[in-house]
């Protein structure tokens, strides 16, 4: 019942939106719109196909058609801009990776594919985003949706108990993190109503049981702390560090240790450490390692015994690296870790250039890149075009500030 509400709810906000947010055209709104409630949502209302994620390949259609518009008409020069240029690097890693490599090309072209389709979208954002007005719409919208998310995580934590929220996502990590760009804006901004916001926001991770979006929060709740260390008056912030760290220690077993932890990541890299011996410059291929990650399980790993993985090898069963560093260094080797160290190198020289503009987005922009790679680190989130416009939020606040000085 819940998530049959929840789409229905967030349309009727959107359009509410629009009537008194113009800076942004529909499709910018939408493809969020699209991420939050459509792009893992499978309720039918007892259809015989899934709604909301044809919806959703088709608002991602719409953008690309959208895209390729803009630069038709206006004769842009697209691989003038660093963040074109980024993307345009990693598909050519992605392609390097197939080189002298036993691909199963189903979930080659299928990865391949789904990265394209990103790009397009987080271009489009990065030509369409092209004032602070258009970005600080976007931000109110994100807070919104977010807010609406909690308020249905609350209903459902009230109707059976407190367990792992997920609504209608395939995973309530995948919910944790869908929470965190919201909380991260909220808590950065001057909301009338951010005192009672940001907790909640909080209450919904924390009530999605994943560790990783846990930690991710706890972070950005400390960066705020940090960020407004003069600001803050002794009481608020002995408040503030009070409840961050009474949350840690509550939590301490699930966000770092894991009583339940049984050696699975451990081994996965392991096994990701045994590709990168064997495969160093390129890797075993984009999309492979859960498919093919049982050949480069040795004696050593095997003495370990991890129920797990041995119950994957058994049942012919697939595995993922559950870490987005882990699937660079076993995918995509040397070639991989050469991008990355590149791409930290522009985001590093971003955020100094940031800092002289503004020292609120400059800390709004390690809170979300921040918090999105702390997770990425306990799950695989390449393949979301929101991961990668947060990656890139720095490079459009300046390109936006240098137009107006």
């Amino acid at each position: 019942m819940i998530n049959d509400l929840i789409p229905i709810f967030a349309i009727g906000y959107f359009f509410l939106f629009l009537r008194s947010n113009h800076a942004n055209n529909i499709l910018t709104g939408l493809i969020f719109i699209s991420y939050f409630v459509f792009a893992t949502n499978y309720t039918n209302y007892g259809l015989d196909f899934d709604i909301f994620r044809y919806l959703h390949r088709g608002i991602g259609v719409l953008v690309a058609i959208a895209l390729v518009v803009y630069i038709y008409r206006g004769r842009v020069n697209i691989f003038k801009e660093q963040t074109v240029i980024i993307l345009a690097l990693f598909l050519l890693t992605l392609l390097l990776s197939f080189i002298g490599n036993d691909i199963y090309m189903a979930y080659y072209i299928h990865y391949i594919r789904n990265f394209i389709f990103i790009a397009l979208i987080v271009t489009y954002l990065y030509f369409i985003l092209d004032t602070d007005e258009k970005l600080q719409e976007l931000f109110q919208l994100v807070i919104a949706i977010t807010v609406l998310l909690s308020l249905f995580v609350v209903v459902e934590v009230l109707q059976i108990g407190w367990g792992r929220a997920w609504l209608f996502y395939s995973n309530p990590n995948y919910l944790g993190y869908a929470l965190l760009p919201g909380l991260v804006l909220a808590i950065f901004s001057k909301q009338k109503y951010k005192q009672l916001i940001v907790p909640l926001i909080i209450f919904s991770i924390f009530a999605t049981g994943s560790r990783a979006a846990e930690l991710s929060a706890v972070f950005i709740v400390l960066l705020f702390v940090f960020f407004n260390i003069k600001q803050l008056n002794k009481a608020y912030l002995a408040v503030s560090l009070l409840i961050v760290i009474s949350t840690s220690i509550l939590f301490f077993d699930k966000i770092v240790t894991n009583q339940d932890f049984n050696g699975t990541r451990g081994v996965l890299a392991k096994i990701s450490l045994n590709v990168f011996n064997e495969r160093p410059i390129n890797g075993m291929g984009y999309g492979q390692f859960r498919k093919s990650f049982g050949r480069y399980i040795d004696e050593d790993i095997r003495k370990i015994g991890n129920i797990e993985i041995e119950k994957a090898l058994a049942e012919n069963a697939e595995k993922m690296t559950h870490n987005d560093f882990l699937t660079i260094v076993a995918e995509l080797g040397l070639i991989g870790l050469v991008f990355v160290i590149f791409l930290f190198y522009k985001l590093y020289g971003e955020l100094n250039k940031l800092l002289l503009h503004s020292r609120n987005n400059y800390f709004l922009s390690i809170g979300l890149i921040g918090g999105s790679l702390i997770f990425s680190l306990f799950h695989n989130n390449l393949t979301s075009f929101v991961f990668w416009f947060i990656l890139f939020a720095p490079f459009i606040m300046n390109r936006n500030y240098e137009k107006t000085s």
